[in-house]
């Protein structure tokens, strides 16, 4: 999804894209390839008419009075367009002169189009003071737009720190050079012992905000350009055939695209973050922009470097748009500096001031629901443990989203109500485990005599459950099972073997699935089941994994009978039911940490207790970064869902991210020990360590491996041809 989640946002991209589509199509880009476009650019006038060049700016200069945040859905709508001019660094100088007064009046000029700014993240210029005036010398090298702006917002060392200082065009030498973007023209900039009132320092705006500003702006057109070159790629792949069929099919260039995807989700997470912090001005900004700038123009230059992969040879030619997008993302990395400063900046803020907390703020009209809900909390914290949990499996309370009377019927806003109101009340709900992703389907397909056998002892913990899917021959390819169902009287006689079952050896009962109908196509001649464990022909032998427990096992069915009341849903349509069950598994998994897996606060605990060199610290900001994009991907589809949306495609893409990052943990920690990696003491660092990191291999397999995930993102977010 982009930027903009809410109805207003999602409206205003669409206002915004609708004009760049038609003011800046493939042939305006290509034509401003071989000559300048005219400045101000022929879409000036229709952008300032529009509102655009003052979404961010205080109604008082005739801007639209609205946020960073809305500016930056605007910006990432440029950056899909490739626009060429100088728009969006005009814009961000205009943010970085309003950010020190939102009254300054020559805001209104910007605001109304009439003037065109330009800035620069970094510079070599000095100021001294003489009497009440500056004077300025010294250089900035590589500035955006310099040649066409009236107004240039510069950093200059003042006594004995750093100002941002606002300065005309017409008091600098500004000498053109050639930009490896010619949409984006750049020109280095002097200032020859210029003497300026001292009225041109913006003093209210601080070095942390104004590089926040500036890194999640560009942060903002970078991740525009990254969906471009996803979906272009993505296109092409649907048409372009080779060996008689689309190349999309082929899973190389599926995978490929469906890394695409992944890496533009993410950073666009982190963008949304930064330009809320920004927004909301709270302490946690720098860490918020140094996550944005570590994602965002990376996935703008791997996207399209893709991009041109995927189009093989037609995309390297100078006739094809991904010429123009590689070249915008070229100059955007180059926009941000030094990249590996950022990743530091992340280690540094995540250390030492800590990470931007990831939290829902609901709407006011809520508080009096939160109210509610609070008061029931707190008589149930009263209550004895025994009474407690039969109140909590009776109210609903487990598993709050099910319809009454299993759950409370909660919408999403008050199923986030409820988390956080058990969180702040610390009342444990009973842990229900796998049946989690098994009691929907009961409750979606089961008899009232299945629900009121199974439901409340699930929901008061005294009922373990376990999911018989997986077979040797049928893993991710769950269809392929060959566990066999016969009619017999009164119910089934079910053979087969299931394996990686998590928890069998101390389940009553499992949701089994067998094929009852062998001559039916794949998908259908399958049957859900509820098996008792203790039924005569189950066999359950755990399997000793690589960390050295047993938590998986192999069950062995010989002969088992099941009535046919276990049977859960129509006979030959158990794919359906199963399809509940799975997709409840995935949304809980990508959502979720798991307490056997190193989390992100145990290794910013870790980064910040330790010695690390700059490489190390590089590694670790990267995952710092990668692995609160993550969480923050949740948090959007959990707003998604509340605003009426639907989130589910993205769980495929939180499973893998998610999986991942909990690998890289490990392998950042126990890579660091040095010849101490060697002890498996779980009481040591080392073997602590060590054993997060044998048990991440299974993240990425259990539940989907990452190679499915990535054909679930390629096929229903992308839209590639499914395997052959």
């Amino acid at each position: 999804m982009p930027i903009a989640i809410n109805s207003e946002h999602q409206d205003l991209a669409d206002s915004v894209r609708s004009l760049v589509a038609r003011v800046a199509p493939s042939e305006v880009l290509h034509a401003a390839l071989e000559t300048p476009i005219d400045n101000p650019p022929p879409y000036w006038r229709a952008a300032a008419e529009q509102g655009l060049p003052g979404v961010h700016l205080a109604e008082s200069v005739g801007g639209q009075g609205f946020g960073i945040l809305e500016l930056a859905v605007v910006l990432a709508e440029f950056g899909y367009g490739a626009v060429p001019g100088p728009f969006v660094p005009s814009a961000i100088a205009s943010a970085l002169i309003s950010a020190h007064d939102p009254d300054t009046k020559v805001l209104a000029e910007l605001a109304s189009g009439e003037a065109i700014a330009a800035y620069a993240l970094d510079s070599t210029l000095t100021a001294t003071r003489q009497g009440d005036a500056l004077v300025v010398r010294g250089e900035v090298r590589a500035v955006p737009a310099a040649g066409e702006a009236s107004l240039l917002v510069l950093p200059v060392a003042i006594d004995s720190g750093e100002e941002w200082v606002v300065l005309r065009a017409d008091q600098l030498e500004i000498e053109p050079v050639v930009s490896v973007d010619p949409l984006r023209p750049i020109a280095h900039v002097r200032a020859n012992a210029i003497e300026v009132a001292d009225d041109v320092v913006l003093s209210n705006l601080s070095m942390v905000r104004a590089q926040a500003l500036i890194t999640t702006l560009l942060s903002a057109e970078a991740i525009g350009v990254a969906r471009w070159a996803t979906d272009t790629a993505a296109d092409y792949a649907k048409i372009r055939e080779q060996f008689g069929r689309p190349i999309g099919q082929f899973q190389a260039v599926k995978h490929k695209c469906a890394e695409m995807i992944a890496d533009t989700e993410r950073a666009t997470a982190a963008v949304w973050d930064a330009a809320r912090a920004i927004d909301d001005d709270c302490e946690h900004v720098e860490f918020a922009a140094a996550v944005a700038a570590t994602l965002a123009p990376a996935a703008a230059q791997r996207c399209t470097q893709d991009c041109i992969q995927v189009h093989g040879g037609i995309g390297f030619t100078w006739e094809h748009d991904t010429n123009v997008y590689y070249r915008r993302a070229l100059i955007l990395a180059a926009g941000f500096g030094r990249a590996s400063e950022y990743p530091q900046k992340v280690v540094h803020t995540a250390t030492t001031t800590g990470m931007r907390p990831i939290d829902i703020d609901l709407d006011p009209d809520t508080e009096k629901l939160r109210a509610e809900i609070r008061s029931e909390v707190t008589a149930l914290k009263e209550m004895d443990r025994e009474h407690r949990t039969v109140a909590l499996a009776e109210g609903g309370w487990v598993l709050p989203h099910l319809p009454k009377p299993w759950g409370r019927a909660s919408s999403p806003v008050e199923q986030v109500i409820i988390a956080q109101e058990f969180a702040g009340g610390r009342v444990k709900r009973p842990q229900v485990g796998i049946a989690a992703w098994i009691v929907p389907s009961i409750v979606a397909f089961g008899t009232d005599e299945q629900k009121q056998r199974f439901l409340p002892p699930t929901f008061r913990g005294e009922m373990i459950w376990c999911q018989l899917f997986s077979e040797p021959g049928a893993g991710s390819d769950l269809a392929g099972l060959t566990t066999k169902a016969t009619r017999v009287d009164g119910g089934w006689r079910i053979s087969g073997q299931k394996i990686w079952t998590t928890a069998a050896q101390f389940s009553q009962w499992g949701a089994l699935l067998a094929r009852t109908d062998p001559s039916a196509p794949k998908h259908n001649g399958i049957t859900y089941f509820l098996l008792d464990m203790k039924s005569e022909g189950v066999t359950v032998k755990p399997l000793r994994e690589l960390t050295g427990q047993e938590f998986f096992n192999t069950v062995y069915i010989d002969d088992v009978f099941v009535p046919d009341e276990y049977v859960l849903g129509e006979v030959n349509r158990g794919w359906e039911v199963s399809r509940n069950t799975l997709t409840a598994e995935r949304v809980s998994i990508g959502g979720s940490d798991l307490n056997f897996l190193a989390s992100l606060p145990q290794l910013v605990e870790f980064v910040r207790d330790g010695h690390f060199d700059q490489v190390a610290r590089h590694r670790a900001g990267q995952l710092i970064a990668e692995g609160h994009a993550a969480k923050l991907l949740n948090l959007r589809s959990t707003l998604l869902t509340l605003a009426g949306g639907d989130a589910m495609p993205s769980a495929a893409i939180s499973k893998l991210l998610s999986m991942r990052t909990g690998q890289g943990y490990a392998e950042f920690a126990v890579s660091s020990f040095g010849s101490d990696a060697a002890i498996g003491d779980k009481d040591t660092p080392p073997g602590k360590w060590d054993d997060f990191l044998l048990s991440s291999r299974a993240t990425t397999i259990y539940g989907g491996t990452s190679e499915v995930q990535l054909n679930i993102i390629a096929e229903r977010l992308l839209g590639l041809p499914r395997d052959p």
